[in-house]
Order: C-alpha cells, then structure tokens, then sequence
C-alpha cells in the first residue's frame, strides 16, 4: 500500500503556520539554488495565478506581486514523515516514510479492520465485484484517509501486489484504488513485450498481465525514473506505460539503465526492498536453565552473569541504563522481580550488583527458577571517560563517588529521596523552586572538577563542583523524624513531612560551603556568596594576596549565582500558604497582630510591602489574577514571619490574608 501526500511541504507549513498567508492568498516555499531563489512548493492560488515550480523569485513576483513567500524546511518535512510512519503501525508494523509519501506492507493485516471508523460508504474507483460492499481493504484505507483528513492532510491510497504499481495507482486515483482482482486478466490481449518474465505459474502470470493492464494507461514518470530519462521518452513518442511495454527490452536496456529495473518491480518480476522503520531492540537478556534454581548463591550468580552480559551490549553500543530490572521465572508460573536505579548511567556491573545485593534475599524462589531476564528500562548515551589519577590520590571525591552514594540511599529509603532543588523563572515563590534528581546535569558541573590541574585559581572559580551549571547545588534529604508541630510558641520551625514545606536558597547555599555574614546571619538574609578563606593555611592565604611585592594573579571572574539575585526570602517556604486573621490599622497597612493555628502573634516590626504578580500567561485564570503585597513581620517574642495580602481593597472579592513562611 502507498499513501501519496500531495504538496506536503505546502500541507506542513500552513499547518505549523497557520497566519503565514490567508486561505486564498498565493503562498510559495522557497529553496536557495546558488545565489537565485527559486520556487520549490506552491498552494492552489499561486498555481491560479500563473507560477510554476522552480520559477526564479524574481519573475515570480513579475506575474504575481502579492505572492506571500517562505523558506521551505525539507529536513522537517522529512521529520514529519517519519512521524507519519511511526503513526500509520497502528495499521501495519512494517511502514516506511517515502520521497512524496508511506510505505505500508498491509499483508496480513486487513481483516483487523472490521468496523471503521470514518464513513464505510465511501467507495471510488472499485472494480465492479464489490457490488457496494466494503472488504477488509476498504475500510483500512478509508479509516487511514479519514484520520489523515480528520488532521488537515489531504491523501489519497493504492492497494497493490507491487510498490511501483501501488505508488502509481496513488497517483491518480479519486481517493483510493484497489487492485486485487485480476481474474478477467488472464483472457485480456498481452501487452508484455516476448517471454521475458521471471515468474512460472498461471496466478503469477495472471497477476502480471493485471498489472501491466491497469499501469498501461499511465504517464511514464509513474515508474519512478529519472525526470531526464522520462523526457527522452517523451522525445521519442513513449508517452505511457502501454507505449513502453511492447518494446524490446534489449534497446530499452542499453539506452535507458533505470527504466526497466523500475518497470520489473512495479510488474513483479523483481523484487523491491523498502527499509521500513523497526522499533529499537530492548535492553534485556535472559538466561533459561536445564534445572530448576533455589539457592540463594545460585540467584546470585545468575544475577551477576546477567548483568555481565547487559553490560557488554551497553557498552559497545555506548550507553548506560539508569533503571535495571530483573525477573525470575518460577515454575508454579509466578514471577518475582526487583528493580535498582542509578543517579547517573551505568554499565558498571559490579556496582549494580552491589545494589542488587541487598534486594536478592526478598526473592521468593518457590518450587525453583526456570529462567531469569534483566531488562534496563531507562537508557542513557554514556560516552568513556578517562579517570583522574590525581584527583584519586588526593582521595577527593569524584562524581562517580557522589553517584554511589546516592545510589545507596535511594535503594534503601526509596527512589525520590534524594533530590536538590532548583531555580525556575516565575515570580510566584512557590513556583520558582523545582525539585529535581540530585545529580541531573551535573555533568557539565564536574567537567571543571574532574580535570587534572587543581590550582587554587581553578577553585576560585568553581567553589563548590557539585552545583548544576545554574548554580543549584544538591542536597541530601533523608527522612525526618517526627518534630513539634510549627504553630507551637518555641519552636517555628517545623517538620518538612507534617507541613509539606521546601527549603528555600540559604540552606542550600550553607550546604554548598558559603560563609554567611554575621548581618545575614542576624536578620535571616540570603548569605552571601563569600568563600570561607579560613580553611586555607595562613602561609597560602598569604602568598594568594601577593607576599614579598609580588602582585597576586589576577583571579578569574565569577558571575554571580541566581539564588544571590533573589530578594530576601524565609529560610522554609510553606508549599501552601496558611490562611490567617489579619487585624490592620489601615486597609494598605501592614499588620498589628494576626492569629494562626489559634495563636495570636502581636507584630512589633515590619517591612514592606513588596508586590508580586503572576505571571500574564498564568493571569487568565481566576486563581492566579490577584497581586500580593508581601510584609516581613516580627512578633513580640522574636518569631520573623513572612506573611501576604492577595487582592486589592475595593476589588470584587475582599482580601484575604496568608502566612507563606518561616523566617530562622
């Protein structure tokens, strides 16, 4: 079966494009040949208005001034294509993008179309023994057309025994052509030139004479030629298929070299080999076993040898998983499995194994293991890298140390346990914090760690190598024992697992090794970003500021992080906001008291406001269309709280206090 796409590159702009031109404006892609741009696809009105294809932009615009023009894009032409191959195995698993359409092998798969779904009435250019009644080849061609106009994409089907008779059938049908019956074939007048073909029975010689009968009539670009060889038959007087067919095939082969490969295989006489698109082979192996296995030594071993084999595969084929899962069948039919996961990609298998080595015992053989498979679900491209010999004589800590950590905790407390936090761009605090695995990007990070030279300038400018490119730095959150509840007096800091709140930049930024300023350790401020020069000898501090006259090297310039360009924020944000009882001497005012979780805290201090809005994309929703003012307020007994008006007095809905934070 082949699918033809009329002007698909036409199609696909105005699809992606929708205001590149309006329905009845000319429109033309254009592609660079030179230094002269010419025409490369047209829509209907500029085909009305007297263009042509490969027609200069130049003259172009001569016959047709309001022509609208753009760049054609063949590379996302092609990738729609593919896309559209990748759709139409919902008919056939073998499909294949081709140069103006698909390639589908229906062999086998028409009878799944019982009950179409786009209109089974629908019937054009069917020879006569359908009698109105739609066969299984029917309804799958109108079900593909009718999903394809459904999207906007004009298409017209040919069911053949051939390629080439299908692709030239498309070409030139109402809608769809079927071309399956050919039992009157065998009494029609030959148009075959001697006995040159290649098949022996009756039923291929019927099929053959079938084909040449319905291919006879067509134009000889049909046959998939050069457009130059195609001109010289026309020279000559072969305007057709027909007129080809009853030359001697001697001549045609010494003066035409391409014509008749394409005219055997659009006949059948030779056959055609299409690369169709195959689904990408798993990443499992499996290992069956003569005798049953119970032993726990035995499953060990199995895992091992399993993993040794994936591990080969991942390697010559340059990859890590991320995700491994083993299965173990039983002979009572059941199943037992258990799965690890890494923070990097691996093909270690020695290092997977370690962290199989405590799920193994939970296996429940039963009455014996029959087989065993290992699956990697999650897979990685993995370059090979060159380890650091400095850098591990020194015992420093490399990025395949931190991963094994975290390896470690993750597949005992659970896979999500470890994660750090990260910037992203919204004004609204509780979006502007993302949580995201400890070791995401933190490729690019190390590339500066892990590099032989570790002079003290190369730290400077890298303090802390465990940050992501952004400046986020990973942190290890284990699980909390249980705390005092927040709204207690005494104690304003609670349990992130009772109140569901994210530590916000001054944690990280501690976690990282900068040295707070005593000021922002006072008032609660961001620390700033100040490497701790006291974990240097003296004699090195003193040669870095430039000892014995000698100016000191100039030391390379740091951008600053994203979490320093923050405003001063509280040391824990509450995912949501509590609401809470305001009383205010002024409607704009800041605070006098407020109560919350039954508590009433008497405002000494405050500062403010500071407005934050929603972003104006997420502003068409009533949720996010109010501003808040923010005060940072601190009660009688020293508790800093940070604490928002949403809405505005005089509005439509009166506005409503909230606490969203905690300051130390």
């Amino acid at each position: 079966m082949y699918v033809w796409l009329p002007n698909f590159a036409m199609t696909l702009a105005r699809l992606k494009r929708p205001r590149l031109a309006k329905r009845r404006e000319p429109l033309a892609l254009l592609e660079k040949h030179g230094t002269v741009r010419r025409i490369a696809a047209l829509d209907g009105p500029a085909i009305e208005a007297g263009l042509s294809l490969h027609q200069p932009l130049a003259d172009a615009l001569a016959v047709c001034p309001k022509l609208v023009t753009a760049d054609a894009d063949p590379a996302a032409e092609a990738d729609a294509r593919a896309a559209l191959a990748l759709w139409a195995q919902r008919y056939t698993p073998a499909t294949a993008p081709a140069p103006s359409g698909l390639w589908l092998d229906i062999t086998g798969c028409a009878h799944l179309f019982a009950q179409p779904a786009f209109g089974a009435g629908r019937l054009n250019e069917k020879s006569d023994r359908h009698c109105g009644v739609a066969t299984d080849e029917d309804k799958l061609a109108d079900d593909l057309l009718g999903r394809l106009e459904a999207r906007g994409i004009p298409a017209r089907a040919a069911i053949a025994p051939t390629f080439g008779a299908a692709f030239a059938l498309a070409h030139h049908a109402e809608r769809y052509v079927i071309a399956d019956d050919f039992a009157a074939a065998g009494d029609a007048p030959s148009l075959l030139s001697g006995p040159s073909t290649l098949f022996e029975s009756e039923e291929d010689r019927r099929v053959e004479a079938g084909l040449a009968a319905l291919l006879a009539p067509l134009p000889v670009e049909r046959l998939r030629i050069a457009a130059e060889t195609a001109s010289v038959l026309r020279k000559l007087g072969l305007y057709t298929v027909g007129d080809v067919l009853p030359m001697p095939r001697a001549g045609l082969a010494r003066r035409f070299p391409d014509l008749l490969p394409q005219l055997d295989k659009a006949l059948g006489r030779a056959e055609e080999a299409i690369d169709f698109l195959r689904e990408p082979s798993p990443w499992l192996e499996r290992l069956r076993f003569a005798e049953p296995l119970a032993a726990p030594e035995d499953i060990e071993r199995v895992t091992r040898a399993l993993l040794d084999m994936l591990c080969r595969r991942l390697e010559r084929e340059r990859h890590g998983g991320l995700t491994f899962e083993i299965s173990f069948f039983r002979a009572d039919g059941g199943v037992e499995g258990q799965a690890v996961t890494t923070a990097l990609p691996c093909r270690d298998p020695a290092r997977v194994m370690r962290l199989f080595r405590e799920k193994l015992p939970l296996i429940d053989p039963g009455f014996g293991i029959d087989s065993a498979m290992i699956f990697a679900s999650k897979v990685e491209p993995l370059e090979a890298r060159q380890s650091n010999i400095l850098r591990k004589v020194r015992g420093e800590a490399s990025l395949e140390d931190l991963a094994a950590l975290i390896d470690g905790i993750e597949n005992r407390f659970g896979e999500g346990r470890v994660y750090r936090f990260a910037l992203r761009e919204s004004h609204i605090p509780e979006r502007a914090v993302a949580r995201q695995p400890a070791l995401a990007d933190a490729g690019t990070a190390f590339a500066v760690a892990e590099t032989p030279r570790l002079a003290a300038e190369e730290k400077e400018a890298a303090p802390f190598a465990l940050g992501d490119a952004r400046g986020a730095t990973p942190e290890l959150r284990m699980p909390e024992p249980h705390s005092r509840d927040a709204g207690s007096p005494g104690c304003p800091r609670a349990s992130s697992r009772q109140t569901g709140e994210a530590t916000a930049a001054p944690r990280l930024l501690a976690s990282a090794g900068f040295k707070p300023s005593s000021h922002a350790a006072l008032k609660g401020e961001t620390p700033s970003r100040q490497p701790d020069e006291t974990s240097l000898p003296r004699g090195k501090a003193e040669r870095g500021r430039g000892s014995k006259g000698r100016r000191s090297p100039k030391q390379p310039a740091t951008e600053p992080s994203p979490w320093d360009l923050l405003p001063e924020r509280p040391v824990r944000l509450f995912t949501r906001p509590h609401p809470i009882d305001v009383t205010a001497v002024l409607p704009d005012a800041p605070p006098m008291l407020f109560r919350w979780r039954k508590v009433v805290h008497r405002i000494v201090r405050a500062d403010g406001p500071e407005r934050i809005a929603s972003e104006w994309w997420r502003a068409l929703r009533d949720e996010d269309r109010e501003v808040r003012d923010y005060y940072r307020v601190e009660s009688a007994h020293g508790m800093r709280f940070w604490v928002y008006r949403e809405g505005e007095y005089g509005g439509e809905r009166p506005p409503r206090w909230y606490l969203h934070g905690v300051f130390a």
